[in-house]
């Protein structure tokens, strides 16, 4: 009975290195955008989170009921003239052991404010910002359970040969590095610019937007701070202001071409978007990159900001979008030709009367269309500056945990999954005429 307890304990523990892998891979992949559609990703995520729970418990009461390891005889071994690498290996594996069962339980719980019962009653409990912060700590310990569980499995096959214990040890290390790598934010120093491989440093209080028909207070674009760079002579930058697609554009950057940007906010990661650079604000912990496009992408991008304009000056000045779609968590709503009105929301940062993604839900209100809630964010998980107005609520639907409203906005080219969907305040999305926009219901 033992011997069979011992092999089923063996076979819960390589079930668990293999839903753990895969869960980590998993949430990883989808909150980074590298597996698409997200929703279905991360329901599978916490499909493997349950199961994990589920072999964790069968794993510890199979350890503590066949193996019987010790601490305290683990300690006294390790002191123990005769001691060896396995002892010290068996209390490290001992150890990890509990740091993964109490990090899981942080996790696991915090994890599970994306369904509504669970936030409704532990929202202010179970902080969703333990699940980010504990994660790193628990996939490493996971890491180094497993490579030890690893090393003790060759061993029982009777494979010691010093290239296995070196491949273990070299896996552990390279796992441990890529792990720590996907979590630390990349190293940008604050108010810097990256423009290839190089880095540059810029003066918030001196730079002055180019678009001060759009911002004001001291409030400037991503495209702004090339202009600021260009006037201290740091970098080389030629452009101009292109009617017909309402924004400027770069001819050459240190004698180059094709160039287009990433920008990302505290807290967030690199995506590629659709927007106007001169159109993009700047916040504090702002990160933008300069990369070189394809031609044929950027090309795209530019004939959709000219139908932009077109379809602005058909309708003569006003703004008026084709399709507005609302698809929230119990309802699916959908509108024609929204004339949109501003409603200056943002009054400390954009000019009076510029049209933002919010000013498309606020005027669905204005028409008795949908009733809705906003509601000011200062900071959220790992941004510590967000400082931007979400929608809180769409008739029945209201944000709860880490679910609640996204939007998309753009040419129907690039729709989600595609660069039109960004981690961009919809109170700071300034409009042109876009095809459509759309509000969506998912779980962050």
């Amino acid at each position: 009975m033992r011997v069979k307890g011992i092999k089923v304990h063996r076979v819960t523990s390589w079930l668990l290195v293999l839903f753990a892998v895969i869960t980590i891979i998993l949430g990883y992949g989808a909150s980074r955008r590298w597996f698409i559609p997200y929703d279905f990703y991360i329901l599978i995520h916490l499909i493997f989170d349950w199961i994990i729970v589920g072999l964790s418990i069968i794993h510890v009461f199979l350890s503590r009921k066949y193996l019987k390891l010790k601490l305290g005889r683990m300690l006294k071994g390790l002191m123990s003239e005769r001691a060896g690498p396995t002892n010290l290996l068996r209390l490290i594996q001992r150890i990890t052991k509990w740091v993964i069962i109490i990090l899981t339980f942080f996790v696991g719980l915090s994890g599970l404010i994306y369904y509504w019962w669970f936030a409704i009653i532990f929202d202010n409990i179970f902080l969703f910002t333990l699940h980010l912060d504990l994660d790193l700590a628990l996939s490493i310990a996971v890491i180094i359970h497993i490579g030890i569980g690893s090393k003790f499995f060759f061993t029982r096959k009777k494979m010691k040969h010093w290239i296995v214990n070196l491949f273990i040890g070299s896996l552990i290390l390279s796992s441990t590095i890529v792990v720590i790598y996907i979590n630390i934010p990349p190293g940008f120093a604050p108010n810097q610019i990256k423009i290839g491989t190089n880095f540059y440093t810029y003066d918030p209080d001196d730079i002055e937007t180019v678009r001060p028909d759009l911002f004001k207070n001291e409030t400037f674009s991503a495209f702004d701070t090339l202009v600021y760079l260009n006037s201290t002579g740091a970098i080389n930058l030629m452009y101009h202001f292109n009617d017909s697609m309402d924004t400027h554009v770069i001819d050459s950057l240190n004698g180059e071409t094709n160039w287009w940007y990433i920008l990302y906010y505290s807290g967030g990661h690199s995506e590629k978007n659709t927007v106007r650079m001169d159109h993009y604000p700047v916040k504090v912990g702002t990160s933008i990159i300069l990369y070189k496009e394809n031609p044929s992408y950027i090309n795209h991008v530019y004939s959709t900001f000219r139908e932009e304009v077109t379809r602005l000056n058909d309708n003569n000045g006003t703004v008026v979008i084709p399709t507005v779609t609302i698809d929230g968590d119990t309802f699916n709503i959908e509108f024609y030709n929204v004339s949109v009105t501003p409603h200056n929301e943002r009054n400390d940062t954009l000019q009076i009367d510029t049209i933002t993604a919010l000013d498309v839900i606020m005027t669905l209100g204005d028409l008795g269309n949908i009733t809705y809630e906003i509601y000011w964010v200062s900071s959220m998980g790992r941004g510590y500056y967000v400082r931007t107005y979400f929608v809180y609520r769409i008739d029945a639907d209201t944000n709860f945990g880490r679910c609640g409203f996204v939007y998309e906005v753009g040419d129907n080219d690039f729709k989600y999954p595609g660069p039109n969907f960004i981690y961009l305040g919809s109170d700071q999305r300034i409009l042109t005429s876009p095809e459509y926009l759309r509000f969506f219901w998912t779980c962050l």
